[in-house]
């Protein structure tokens, strides 16, 4: 398996070699020139050692010094022992036979210099072949110095190239390891933060690394392992607060059971009394009575029941009518203890796309909602059609989770059901904390606050939206929308 580390340790080591390389061009570079300023400063010498040596021979002409003799003599001296130390340099600028006849030639102008002074009577001849001598050295270190001057400019010119090519090539290299790790890295943690974000919105799916690289391998995989730990945990709470919900209802859902099974044990009774007098048909009904009262008591274990279960989502079309129906058997008689009203106007053909039984637990909680935060003698609506999609704007202010248009596939509407109650309503700086996990205004022991938080993830299962309105005194109406699982037409 790859990895990030290996790759960026591979891109920055060939890098840094390629640019030892480039270096290591431009230390011979730099060597070179070295060399080159050399061969000038020998040049230079030399040349300013003849232009010297001139200049005495001028003076020793016109004035005749001796002193200038000896001083012509001196350069000339100085000038043979640049040729002899300087030799390697000066054979770049000049060829081995140019550099001897210079040498012959400063020998030569010593000894004329000589004959010039033991010889009074010929020195204007001499003065004749020293002035010729002296101007074939000074016209041969001239064209050395010219040669120098070339060859330091080629040099210059050289070594600018090198330079700029180097720069040129660390450009290009820096861009492509950059590109590299940019296709590395920034490509894989883009990929990351595209598949985080519905995982921040709540959406719990599967998280792929977008690389074999073992480090984003391994935090994908991390990460996954959290993710199915926290959806174990949030079922688990879901769970709990189901059966917490149950126990809330067990009291009602007696009350519920005892009015079947005393009608049923009534038409018991009647039937041992007058089972040898009574005619067939009042024997019929009786038995009728029994059968109707046991399919109540039935359908009321089987809603507590399937409230109860835990199990995967199963999302099928549904009859709210239906759902409303069987949550209704749970809280029938807690609504009869609170003295509070519910009318619902619900068309017995909407259908919507959900588990029957998450829905059940949507209804349990939004009644117990509106009974625990209106108390006694509440009344509460429950209505419900079908919307054209997008649907109704929701009013301003409200607290929303999910799309609020709720827009699913082309040509499919979607149902929106709301739950009215005339309580006390919602203060605004508690309704932005409503849909938080164990946020209560209630009494400590009186709720754990999840009422509202567990609605709404069931909502999110089922790709729909839930909002929240409240007027502070006037109540509070809460609107859920969910796909409705057919089509317009």
């Amino acid at each position: 398996m790859s990895s990030l580390r290996g790759k960026i340790t591979l891109a920055y080591s060939s890098l840094a070699f390629i640019v030892l390389i480039l270096c290591g061009i431009a230390v011979s570079d730099l060597l070179f020139l070295e060399t080159q300023v050399h061969q000038g400063v020998a040049v230079s010498d030399l040349k300013d050692a003849v232009l010297e040596m001139r200049r005495q021979e001028k003076n020793l002409f016109l004035y005749a010094d001796s002193g200038a003799l000896s001083e012509a003599d001196d350069h000339a001296a100085k000038a043979l022992k640049i040729l002899g130390t300087e030799q390697t340099a000066l054979s770049e600028v000049s060829q081995a036979t140019q550099l001897e006849t210079l040498d012959q030639a400063l020998r030569g102008y010593r000894d004329l210099l000589k004959g010039w002074h033991s010889d009074p009577d010929s020195r204007s001849v001499t003065e004749s072949l020293i002035r010729e001598k002296g101007q074939g050295i000074s016209s041969a270190v001239d064209g050395f110095a010219r040669l120098e001057r070339k060859a330091l400019a080629a040099a210059v010119r050289k070594a600018r190239g090198w330079l700029l090519l180097s720069i040129l090539a660390i450009g290009v290299l820096v861009y492509l390891v950059g590109r590299l790790l940019a296709r590395a890295v920034t490509a894989p943690l883009r990929h990351l933060e595209s598949h985080l974000m519905p995982i921040a919105e709540g959406r719990f799916d599967h998280l792929e690394a977008g690389t074999r690289d073992r480090e984003f391998v391994a935090f994908a995989d991390a990460f996954n392992r959290m993710l199915k730990e926290l959806d174990a945990r949030r079922r688990r709470l879901l769970q709990s607060e189901k059966l917490a919900s149950l126990g809330t209802l067990a009291a009602g859902v007696a009350h519920e059971l005892n009015n079947p099974l005393s009608n049923i044990s009534s038409s018991c009774q009647l039937l041992q009394e007058e089972l040898g007098s009574a005619d067939s048909a009042q024997l019929q009904t009786w038995l009728q009575q029994i059968d109707s009262e046991t399919e109540r008591a039935r359908r009321i274990v089987l809603a507590l029941l399937e409230y109860g279960r835990q199990r995967e989502l199963d999302l099928k079309p549904v009859h709210v009518a239906e759902v409303l129906a069987n949550a209704r058997m749970l809280f029938g008689s807690t609504l009869r203890g609170h003295a509070a009203r519910l009318h619902t106007e619900v068309p017995g053909d909407l259908m919507v796309t959900g588990d029957s039984q998450r829905l059940h637990q949507v209804f349990i909680n939004l009644v117990r909602n509106a009974l625990d935060a209106g108390g006694d003698g509440v009344h509460i609506r429950i209505t419900a059609a079908y919307c054209a999609n997008p649907g109704q704007p929701l009013p301003d202010g409200a607290e929303v989770l999910g799309d609020p248009d709720c827009r699913v596939s082309e040509g499919r509407r979607f149902a929106e059901i709301t739950v009215e109650d005339d309580g006390p309503g919602i203060a605004p700086e508690v309704l932005r904390h409503i849909f938080d996990p164990f946020f209560t205004t209630r009494e400590p022991g009186r709720g754990m606050g999840l009422g509202l938080y567990i609605i709404q993830e069931i909502i999110k299962e089922h790709a729909g939206c839930i909002a929240v309105t409240s007027t502070p005194g006037k109540g509070t109406r809460i609107t859920l929308r969910l796909p409705s699982g057919d089509t317009d037409t």
